[in-house]
């Protein structure tokens, strides 16, 4: 059977990414092109410059010469949290006698599901069990052949906004592809990031990017609960550059250097050289209390977002990090797993060589449609 390829596009709050994969050995991808662009993001909601993306994915087509490709007429978007929704629901079949579970039940839940759950102003992305709950009390998450009387669904359903789906519908009808499927971008990443184990109970994933966070409440095969705030590393960036009357270009690179592990003497400096060469020098210190500072911000947002989500304090709550945000500074995870008080691990693709939580987004996303196109 000849190889499926497919086209997924990362939609980041200051970059986007593009990538034209197929599958490699070993669950890993055949890579036939990728690249990262530039561009405005968007911010509380709303894209800055959306006129540029029209011309990105243009540039896309023709860069990546998918129109040689005569095969290639589906184009899968990640829908970022900002544009996303969460509500979970629970449906229930009475079978009127015992028997064996069969996949056209799931179907019919799942259908059922979205039925309850339409909406005018958004756009169902997709449907995923959280738990399915048999008669006799069993909870599992594969019902499929089980014996029952009855069973109940906790499923997770994700919407986009309308503006969002409108948007990139308008984008993608000028270039030549037949279809569009749209993938959660968080959803995305909990599937392939996370260990399945760490899913059979609430896991918290943390995608802090340039201009927006997002936490996801993951459990099962869905999102249990999900929030998006615009906050993220460049607005560290943008503090460093107030802080001490620095150009953009300069605060990050002293963002760069910044190590938070680090507690320096009065004496002690960062050097960087600005941007008309001369060599400055910024306290170390200093430097890194403005950087905590943003952090603790994002700290106690995440508490909050846990308290209101659980109802519970829960001891132990895996915690994942991924996005270019925060995984870039030097002693971020740590320092926000200290504000917290609880254990932060990276999220990372599990890809030799591709491993960094800054790519568990694109290729999250590029997973997922390899998934949905072999399927």
């Amino acid at each position: 059977m000849k190889d499926k390829f497919v086209l997924a596009i990362d939609i980041g709050s200051s970059k986007l990414r593009a990538i034209y994969a197929g599958r490699g050995l070993n669950n890993t991808f055949n890579i036939k092109a990728y690249k990262e662009y530039d561009y405005d993001g968007f911010y509380q909601g709303e894209f800055l410059r959306s006129e540029k993306i029209s011309q990105i994915f243009e540039q896309i087509v023709n860069e990546f010469d998918i129109k040689s490709n005569k095969e290639l007429d589906k184009i899968y978007i990640g829908v970022p949290a900002e544009f996303s929704s969460v509500k979970c629901t629970d449906v229930s079949i009475n079978f009127g006698g015992r028997r064996k579970i069969k996949q056209q039940d799931i179907d019919s839940l799942f259908y059922m599901a979205s039925e309850k759950a339409k909406n005018t102003d958004v756009e169902i992305v997709s449907v995923n069990p959280i738990s399915y709950n048999l008669d006799d009390g069993r909870i599992t998450l594969e019902p499929i052949g089980e014996n029952a009387t009855s069973i109940t669904a906790n499923l997770s359903i994700i919407y986009a906004d309308k503006k969002f789906i409108d948007m990139f519908n308008n984008i993608v009808s000028g270039l030549n592809f037949s279809s569009v499927e749209y993938i959660s971008d968080p959803l995305s990443q909990a599937l392939y990031i996370l260990p399945r184990e760490k899913r059979e109970d609430l896991t918290l994933l943390i995608d802090v990017g340039d201009l927006t966070t997002s936490i996801s409440f993951v459990k099962g095969e869905g999102l249990y609960a999900l929030t998006s705030f615009s906050r993220g590393g460049g607005f560290i960036t943008n503090d460093l550059a107030d802080a001490f009357d620095l150009s953009m270009s300069e605060a990050d690179n002293l963002k760069r250097q910044i190590v938070l592990s680090l507690k320096g003497k009065q004496s002690d400096f960062y050097e960087l050289t600005a941007d008309a060469g001369k060599v400055i020098k910024i306290p170390l210190n200093s430097a890194n209390e403005v950087v905590g500072y943003r952090i603790d911000e994002l700290a106690e947002v995440i508490s909050k977002c846990v308290q209101s989500t659980t109802r519970e304090y829960i001891t132990y709550l895996p915690i994942y990090l991924t996005g270019a945000g925060l995984t870039k500074i030097k002693g971020g995870k740590d320092y926000l797993s200290k504000c917290l008080g609880r254990n932060v691990s990276y999220g990372l693709p599990p890809l030799p060589g591709k491993d960094k939580p800054e790519l568990a987004s694109i290729f999250s996303i590029a997973n997922s449609a390899l998934n949905t196109t072999n399927k």
